[in-house]
Parts: C-alpha cells; sequence; structure tokens
C-alpha cells in the first residue's frame, strides 16, 4: 500500500464519481435539449415544404411563375399535360397518380425517391384536373447536417465543460467529508490516548490491590506474626476477594490492549512503517481455539486452519487483526443453529484471504446492503435472541481492514449461512 491514507483513496474515489455523474447529468440534458431541438426543426423543415407545395398549385394558370425549386405537372380534363419549367423529367409518378382517380382520394402528400435523392411530393384531384408537385428535400438535409454538426461540437465542449465543473463541485462537496474524516481519525487517536493514563493508573491500582489480597491477613494488618517464608507459602483462596482482583487485572489490561489497538489502528494508514509482518494462519488457530468453549455452550463446532498449513503472512497489526477474526467468529457463532459449523480457511492468494463459513440463519435480506454501516442489524437468530445488538460490530470490524487496506465482504454460503472474506494485499 502506498503513503497516501485509505481516506485519502476514498476521498478519491468519491471525488471522481461526484464528477463523472456530474458530467453525464450535463451530457445527457445537453443530448436531450439537442434531440429536441433537432426534432423541432425537422417538424418545421416537414411543414414548410408541405405549406410550400400547397402555395405553389394554387396559381395554375402560369406555370412559369412557379417557385424555382418547385416542379409542377399539371394534366386538364381534355387530357392536355403541362409543365412547369423546374418539373424534372420523371415527374409525374405514376403510383400516386392512381391514387387520387374519381372516387378515390383526393390529396397525397407522401416522400419519394428518385436515385439518390429524396423529395417531397404533392398529388391532388380538382374535378378533371391532376396536380403533381414536388420540391427536393436537400437544402433542408443541409441544414439539418450543419444543425447536427454544431449539436455534437456543443455536445464535446459541454462533456469538456461539465468533467471541468463536475470536478470542482465534487471537490467542493466532498471537503466537509474530508474534515469528518479527519476528525474522526484525530478523535480516535486522541481519545485513545488520553484513555492510556487513567488506565495505566487503574490497572496499577488493581495490581496493588490484588497484591495486598494475596497477602496473609495478619501481614495485611501489620501485626508482623509471620515470616516471609511462611507468608509466601499460605494457602491463597480461588475464590473470594483475591479472585475478584485477579480478574480486575485482567480485565485492565484488556481494556487498555483495545486503546492500544484502537491508538494504533488509527495510526496505520498515516505511518505504514508501524505494520509488521502478521501471520494470518497463527491468528486463526488461536481465535478459534480461543472461540471453541463459546462454540461449545452453544452446540456449534469451529474449526480453524489445518496444523499442516503454510504461514501466510501480511503486513499490519497483530491485535487489531486478532479483534477482526475474533468479531467474525462470534458472529458466525451467534447466527449458528445447534449443531451447527464455523469453519476458517485462510488463503495465500495473492491476494491473501480470510474466509469465515457458516451453516447458520443467513444474512438478512432486509440488511444485506447495508451489512457493514453502523447501527445496521437484523435478526440474531436462536443464538443472538439472549444478546443486545447495536450494529457495530461489523462497522468496526471493516474500518480495521479498511485501515489495512483491505476489503471485506459478505455472500450466502452455498447450502445455506454466510461466508466473510476478508481480502488483504500482498
Amino acid at each position: 500500500m502506498s503513503s497516501s491514507t485509505v481516506e485519502a483513496q476514498i476521498l478519491r474515489t468519491a471525488t471522481r464519481r461526484l464528477a463523472l455523474l456530474t458530467a453525464a447529468s450535463i451530457t445527457v440534458v445537453v443530448l436531450v435539449v439537442g434531440a429536441v431541438a433537432a426534432l423541432i426543426v425537422w417538424r418545421e423543415q416537414q411543414s414548410e415544404a408541405r405549406t410550400a407545395l400547397r402555395t405553389a398549385v394554387l396559381d395554375l394558370d402560369d406555370l412559369t411563375r412557379s417557385p424555382a425549386t418547385i416542379g409542377v405537372w399539371v394534366r386538364e380534363a381534355d387530357g392536355t399535360v403541362r409543365r412547369s419549367p423546374e418539373a424534372p423529367a420523371w415527374l409525374p409518378i405514376r403510383s400516386q397518380l392512381d391514387i387520387v382517380t374519381p372516387g378515390g382520394r383526393a390529396r397525397v402528400e407522401t416522400e419519394v425517391n428518385v436515385g439518390s435523392d429524396r423529395f417531397h411530393l404533392l398529388t391532388l384531384r380538382d374535378g378533371g384536373r391532376v396536380v403533381q408537385a414536388e420540391t427536393g428535400t436537400a437544402p433542408q438535409e443541409r441544414e439539418r447536417s450543419r444543425l447536427l454538426s454544431g449539436l455534437v461540437v456543443a455536445e464535446l465542449i459541454g462533456l469538456a465543460l461539465s468533467l471541468l465543473l463536475g470536478g470542482l463541485l465534487a471537490r467542493r462537496a466532498v471537503a466537509p467529508l474530508a474534515t469528518a474524516m479527519a476528525r474522526q481519525r484525530r478523535f480516535v487517536a486522541d481519545a485513545s490516548h488520553e484513555l492510556r493514563t487513567p488506565l495505566t493508573l487503574l490497572s496499577t491500582r488493581a495490581q496493588l490491590l490484588e497484591r495486598r489480597l494475596r497477602l496473609p491477613a495478619d501481614v495485611r494488618s501489620g501485626n508482623g506474626g509471620a515470616s516471609p517464608s511462611t507468608s509466601s507459602s499460605r494457602h491463597v483462596p480461588s475464590d473470594g476477594p483475591h479472585a475478584e482482583s485477579v480478574a480486575l487485572v485482567e480485565d485492565t489490561r484488556r481494556l487498555a490492549g483495545v486503546v492500544d489497538d484502537l491508538l494504533l489502528s488509527a495510526s496505520l494508514p498515516e505511518q505504514p512503517d508501524r505494520r509488521q509482518p502478521v501471520d494470518l494462519v497463527l491468528l486463526a488457530r488461536a481465535a478459534t481455539s480461543g472461540a471453541a468453549a463459546h462454540a461449545a455452550e452453544n452446540g456449534v463446532t469451529v474449526r480453524g486452519p489445518d496444523q499442516a498449513a503454510e504461514p501466510i503472512v501480511v503486513p499490519g497489526a497483530a491485535g487489531p487483526l486478532r479483534r477482526v477474526m475474533d468479531a467474525l467468529i462470534d458472529n458466525a457463532i451467534s447466527h449458528s443453529r445447534p449443531g451447527g459449523h464455523v469453519t476458517v480457511v485462510a488463503a495465500p492468494g495473492p491476494p491473501a484471504t480470510l474466509q469465515v463459513i457458516d451453516d447458520g440463519t443467513g444474512i438478512d435480506p432486509a440488511v444485506a446492503t447495508r451489512l457493514f454501516d453502523r447501527f445496521a442489524h437484523g435478526s440474531h437468530g436462536a443464538r443472538g435472541a439472549g444478546r443486545r445488538h447495536f450494529g457495530l460490530g461489523l462497522a468496526l470490524v471493516r474500518e480495521v481492514v479498511v485501515a489495512h487496506g483491505g476489503e471485506i465482504e459478505a455472500g450466502a454460503t452455498p447450502g445455506g449461512g454466510a461466508t466473510f472474506i476478508v481480502t488483504f494485499p500482498a
């Protein structure tokens, strides 16, 4: 992974997507406007051509006054045929004349192809007179071609400007998100750092209390009736205040470890040199071994990598990655039925992957699309019925995985259940 932070990569991706969406939106708008403009122009041209033809056939007494762009052919009732000076040799179109015979339609407007050219054609019958007029579409096509060329140029310019504008708007839109992510990272680091001092004091006092409770009562009272050797050989009860003090010491150590892991996870993106080689196989074995008792209480079998499995080393922090495995295994157990199985599989890749597979209740469709969002949780089955769920576990797992430059995804296990796949960079 490069020295740039994961947050910076996320922000760059978000900026690019916003810029592309903005550019695509503007491009679509320009395309729609251009298409509407081209349609309006085409319809207007059609209307103008029909109007010109109808106007041309109003005065048939003197065909020499017909417009130069319109050719007129007339067959009088007595069979006499007349042509305007601009009438082409192919006029009239016999198939259209047959349509306007007596008893048929009085007027037909259509477009015809003659060779490589296209023409608007008007054929009408007025009593015994039959008239056919034509005008070419070439001028209109040239006009539409110029319009389309202008629209293409405008579209390309609009696309370039929209990409530039989209990039500027995206950076401004993402800026508050960058600030919020930076504040969140600083908060985690600051809070973890500030908690270390009181936790150190708490741990020290717990250890002092445990040592004092471990001493015989006469030594604690200060009467000095017993020698150190005698005191050290006295039996220490395995329950009572002393046992509670031992548990308190262990709890403070565990809490201090959590704070240290949070601080380390928060600093990994900024300080990649703090990463150390971590064997996923060893962590998976330790996690499955630690979860065995909890799984047995729920009638679930947990299996980890085989003893013959080769080491799979990734750069990172062992503590946070162990908590990722613990959380995923615990999640699988809570969604498994008695007699179910949870299997942890590590594969070298590349990239290296860690899979936690169960045959339990599967993924709730109601939260499938936001499984790793904070406070998102669905039904938890029989194993999770007695526990209160806040929907934070998988969200925190994803944050640790992302801090290590990895990815996590979830899907259905063939035959039922769920599979969580964590991918780490080589």
